[in-house]
């Protein structure tokens, strides 16, 4: 076990490409391609240069990979197992072995078999037993090669698109819904963490939340601290209060620095106004490293869990911000460990450029570029060589420790 990870992940449907048999593929098809945006289509072809991609996470210095394993693919319709894409993952595990990196595997990463999705998906509690059989599948299949498992990226995230926006797939707007669909994550979480124990008791299970910086606008506004208040409870703690006693570590993805104002203007933006600063990604989120040593202080002291970085980077087509992001990331990260916080590892977002959900292949979140028009070739950015360097000089400073 290596004394910290230092990685970058990537997700199934936003890289393997061919996802046809997932919820997601049919919304690209239809309410995507009506707003003129390209479907996934091949993504970046990870399904067949997932090797090249390791090789080259390997001689950035990475030392673990984050990926997904697509439900889709592996049950494309109601109880048929493709055994077939089975032995695809279990060759992506023995990829990962060759390279010396370390699987962090997430089960479900927003895409879901769309006869799962027609059956109500998540919003139906009956269902999460489907959820769980997957998942009983893939730690019985995987016993021997899974390590740290997320059973769910970012279920805020999932539900507030899809059930609180109308956003992405099921295109729905309701809060009693996304509550609802909330709840069932988190007994969706407990119950497969309760199984794939009992596959193993070795495995190392969490979820990758993501968690927000929520900021008073006006700072001596008692009402814009109450909103603040109540979004840092509702969006970063409600969840994790549900699991608390199923988790074995806490995943954190962070990206966002959100300023709230007590404005009825500003209602239907969840009171959120924009932060001055001089710094934003080229999807226009705020950059603010320091946000990581905040969050990983107030989840360390209030669930004494393990942490591991599971997501943070910045989408950055002309690799300007990247390396800022990673090096001052990589500081207030390990400022929050002299502090007593136990962090394991740090996962950026992406390894190479992907699909970004409802934004298509613009934004461009990669350590390595991908040029869609040449065969899907790879050129390792600047940021990633940086970033290799980081690694080596954070690995020195705790091989003495």
């Amino acid at each position: 076990m290596p004394n910290f990870y230092f990685g970058a992940g990537l997700s199934a449907h936003q890289s393997e490409g061919n996802n046809q048999n997932s919820d997601w593929w049919d919304f690209e098809q239809t309410t995507l391609k009506e707003k003129g945006l390209e479907p996934s289509g091949q993504a970046t072809d990870h399904w067949h240069l997932y090797e090249e991609d390791f090789r080259l996470a390997k001689e950035l210095g990475h030392n673990s990979h984050r990926f997904s394993i697509e439900w889709a693919k592996i049950e494309p319709k109601q109880g048929q197992i493709d055994y077939a894409a089975l032995e695809h993952y279990k060759k992506v595990f023995e990829s990962l072995a060759k390279n010396k990196l370390t699987p962090f595997t997430t089960l479900f990463h927003f895409s879901l078999p769309k006869w799962f999705a027609d059956l109500g998906g998540f919003e139906k509690k009956a269902n999460i037993r489907h959820f769980v059989n997957y998942c009983k599948l893939i730690g019985a299949t995987f016993r021997n090669d899974l390590q740290y498992i997320i059973t769910i990226n970012e279920p805020e995230i999932y539900a507030y698109h899809g059930y609180l926006i109308k956003k992405w797939p099921p295109l729905k707007k309701s809060f009693l819904l996304y509550n609802k669909v909330l709840k069932n994550l988190s007994q969706a979480h407990r119950e497969a963490y309760e199984s794939l124990k009992g596959i193993n008791p070795d495995f190392q299970i969490g979820v990758a939340k993501n968690n927000q910086i929520f900021q008073a606008d006006r700072k001596n506004n008692p009402f814009d601290h109450l909103i603040s208040i109540f979004f840092k409870y509702r969006w970063n703690l409600f969840f994790l209060n549900y699991i608390k006693n199923h988790q074995d570590f806490i995943g954190l993805n962070y990206y966002f620095y959100r300023c709230v104002r007590a404005d009825w203007k500003l209602v239907d933006d969840f009171c959120q106004t924009s932060y001055p600063t001089p710094r934003k990604s080229d999807m226009n989120w705020e950059i603010y490293p320091k946000g990581l040593y905040l969050n990983i202080l107030e989840l360390y002291k209030k669930y004494n869990k393990p942490i591991i970085i599971t997501e943070n980077g910045v989408a950055d087509h002309s690799d300007k911000l990247r390396e800022e992001v990673i090096k001052e990331g990589l500081d207030w990260i390990f400022k929050a460990r002299q502090e007593g916080a136990k962090v394991l590892g740090y996962l950026h977002w992406s390894l190479t450029d992907n699909y970004e959900w409802d934004s298509g292949f613009t934004p461009r979140f990669g350590l390595i570029k991908i040029d869609y028009d040449d065969a899907f070739l790879r050129t390792i950015r600047p940021s990633a060589l940086v970033y290799r360097d980081l690694i080596k000089k954070y690995q020195k400073l705790l091989d003495h420790k």
